[in-house]
């Protein structure tokens, strides 16, 4: 699945990735796709959350080692 952005907060810890993450899906249109990656212990949990409390659709989780990468929908 293809994200019109990529947010990469790899070796930053909470709050820091929920923080850039709010800067950049208040840039973006509704309907557009963006892919966060990150290796927080919580980032998962705090992703998924920040995604279902404002309704955002959530396409694809992926781990690779400690990252995860969360593709979602704005």
């Amino acid at each position: 699945m293809a994200a019109d952005r990529l947010v990469d907060v790899t070796g930053k810890v909470c709050p820091l990735p929920l923080i850039s993450l709010a800067k950049e899906v208040r840039t973006m249109q509704k309907g557009q796709m963006l892919s966060i990656v990150g290796d927080d212990p919580i980032f998962e949990e705090s992703v998924t959350d920040f995604c279902r409390e404002r309704g955002y659709e959530l396409f694809d989780t992926h781990r690779e080692g400690k990252k995860m990468t969360i593709v979602f929908q704005v």
